[in-house]
């Protein structure tokens, strides 16, 4: 039995080391899911509410259909295909009344 669970934090140990993470930061006018996935991903925030309609992005493992579904701390957004990303951090507001955002996406080995 102590084996099996020196066996399992190894495992464990290697998954996380595997795990690549790339830190993104920017500002978005709310905390939208559209605004927030689109700093995250990379890519305008009409495609993104347009992928978040079809069906392709998940906020914590549920399909969210509407773009201006309200994001907050911690939450991780999926989008089939591209990975995910976490809301990792909410810094204030710029002299704007822009958010700061910090996010984590998970970067993975292409073939």
């Amino acid at each position: 039995m102590i084996n099996e669970d020196i066996e399992q934090k190894e495992t464990g140990a290697e998954a996380h080391a595997a795990r690549r993470v790339k830190i993104v930061k920017g500002t978005v006018a709310r905390l939208r899911l559209d605004a927030v996935a689109s700093l995250g991903f990379g890519m305008s925030r009409t495609a993104m509410a347009e992928e978040i309609r079809r069906g392709r992005v998940k906020v914590n493992g549920v399909h969210r259909l509407d773009p201006s579904f309200a994001v907050k701390l911690a939450d991780v957004m999926t989008l089939e295909g591209r990975g995910s990303v976490t809301l990792t951090g909410v810094a204030g507001e710029t002299r704007t009344g822009r958010t700061l955002v910090s996010l984590e996406r998970e970067v993975g080995d292409r073939l």
